[in-house]
């Protein structure tokens, strides 16, 4: 059973997906990246230098986002939009299972437990990231938008749990 063949789930992904530029297909293809597994690494690294109490939030959350990213995938089974319909303008060709969206909700994961206790304009950079790699898995045809909002709530949610129950961590301090 497909859960994402419904009219206004494909009508989003046609506006956005056929919203095409040159420009932006080369920043999407090079931002998509920032959504990946890949910027962990870094993000830990800087993040333990200089803002070590928001390391344990964000281990915990990037697990728990993980794992139900991979258990929806596995459950749903959906597949990519490039399956469904013809004519995807793919940036890049992504074969595993499209809901929800892992990318999406690291990102939203990571501007969620980051922006705990921060600054506006913090808060609003970390989540225009994240906006913006949700809207990347659109406009590079692997994703239909159903898939991204899932995947924002998932990561929402799983830092506010994490942030809640990270003790001694930037929850506590504020």
């Amino acid at each position: 059973m497909v859960i994402e063949d419904f009219a206004l789930n494909l009508e989003l992904f046609r506006l956005i997906n056929n919203a095409r530029h040159p420009l932006l297909d080369v920043f999407f293809t090079h931002f998509a990246y920032l959504g990946s597994g890949y910027v962990l690494f870094p993000l830990l690294i800087f993040l333990f230098i200089f803002r070590k109490e928001k390391v344990k939030p964000l281990i915990l959350a990037i697990i728990l986002e993980t794992v139900l990213v991979i258990s929806l995938k596995t459950f749903f089974n959906q597949p990519r939009p490039a399956i469904l319909l013809e004519d995807v303008n793919l940036l890049f060709p992504l074969h595993w299972r499209s809901f929800p969206s892992g990318d999406t909700a690291m990102a939203f994961t990571i501007a969620t437990v980051l922006s705990h206790g921060e600054k506006l304009h913090i808060k609003a950079i970390l989540f225009l990231y994240a906006f913006l790699i949700g809207y990347e898995r659109i406009y590079a045809g692997v994703h239909f938008p159903l898939d991204v909002f899932v995947g924002a709530l998932i990561g929402i949610i799983c830092g506010i749990i994490s942030l809640k129950y990270s003790k001694g961590g930037v929850y506590e301090r504020n």
